[in-house]
């Protein structure tokens, strides 16, 4: 029974079902968890009970690490819990001189989900998806600096159109005085704040990218589990310190889960699966489809986040804006790109 059941599961799960399942996937986990993230804010504020951002991010990478374990006992369907610990400690421990190199992208993810969840806090959940895209030119920008990738001319049209796009959604028209001007002298300091996190998270997101890269193509790559975790545990190491230097004291004083509410839960299950998706999504779809998810997600988010969450910021600027991000994002991926050295393609 058993070997009829897991014939049928194999004949279903086709590489276009698994393909367009991760795109369905990626795409309301990116909506979803940016909605909430932004909506856990909201109500926080609102009740004066702010959880601490640093435990969120903590509680994130634990959670994932955990689902990193049971997959690995899952997918190695004669692998026990002793044994899949056997096998990390081969893999880790044993392997100090590829598994710490893995210590630097792993700082800055956590570094990154950090200024991502303080920026929530300071800009609507569109904005935020919007001016995120900006990764694309940090991550070519250093792809050009340590890969010696060659960005072709259509590439590099496509970034420039993705930098005025994103100028585009800053700018708001005054119909009274019939004068351009840029939102961050609207909205306040705290706004502003939040733009300088997404743009310091856009370049933690592209130099971590392109390094996790760089090791990947220099050493040998291990399992998709195994590289996951490798860089999980460090996540979590740099996350507890996060907590222990920066908010020890607030901590000890409120409490770890201060302020958590289902809600605030739901984000970090939502986000710790969300790491899992992506890495599924380039081994078994490819950066075109993930693009798509990204587009959609953030036709959805600018949807959601004007019904649900009161946010009014879709001018006809604003608008015109995003469109023409989410053709830039389009041509950088379909574009081809020339390396100067020939190698093995990476999925990053």
């Amino acid at each position: 029974m058993k070997t009829l059941l897991s014939g049928k599961l194999t004949k279903l799960l086709t590489p276009s079902v698994i393909r367009y399942g991760l795109l369905l996937l990626l795409t309301v986990q990116n909506t979803a968890t940016v909605l909430c993230m932004r909506a856990s804010m909201i109500n926080a504020s609102a009740t004066n009970q702010k959880y601490v951002v640093s435990t969120l991010v903590l509680t994130m990478e634990t959670i994932k690490v955990v689902i990193l374990l049971a997959l690995i006992v899952i997918v190695e369907s004669s692998c026990s819990l002793r044994k899949a610990m056997t096998l990390l400690y081969d893999e880790i421990v044993c392997r100090p001189y590829d598994t710490l190199p893995l210590a630097v992208p792993s700082f800055l993810y956590v570094v990154q989900d950090n200024l991502i969840v303080y920026a929530l806090s300071c800009v609507d959940a569109t904005t935020y998806q919007v001016t995120y895209q900006l990764r694309i030119l940090t991550t070519a920008i250093f792809a050009r600096m340590l890969l010696n990738k060659i960005i072709t001319v259509k590439r590099w049209l496509s970034l420039v159109l993705l930098m005025l796009g994103v100028i585009l959604t800053q700018v708001h028209f005054s119909k009274d005085s019939g004068i351009f001007s840029f939102r961050t002298g609207k909205e306040g300091p705290a706004y502003v704040l939040g733009l300088v996190s997404i743009l310091c998270a856009t370049l933690t997101s592209g130099f971590a990218g392109v390094y996790n890269e760089k090791l990947i193509k220099n050493g040998q790559q291990p399992l998709l589990l195994i590289r996951s975790i490798q860089l999980s545990l460090f996540c979590l190491f740099f996350a507890f310190l996060g907590v222990l230097l920066k908010d020890g004291r607030l901590v000890s004083t409120q409490g770890y889960f201060y302020g958590y509410s289902p809600l605030v839960w739901l984000v970090a299950a939502m986000q710790a699966v969300g790491g899992i998706i992506v890495a599924g999504t380039m081994k078994y779809a490819d950066n075109i489809l993930k693009t798509f998810a990204t587009s959609i997600s953030i036709v959805m988010s600018c949807i959601f986040s004007y019904y649900l969450l009161g946010d009014d910021n879709l001018t006809a600027t604003f608008i015109v804006g995003t469109v023409a991000i989410l053709f830039a994002t389009y041509l950088y991926s379909v574009a081809t790109v020339q390396t100067a050295k020939p190698a093995e393609p990476i999925k990053s």
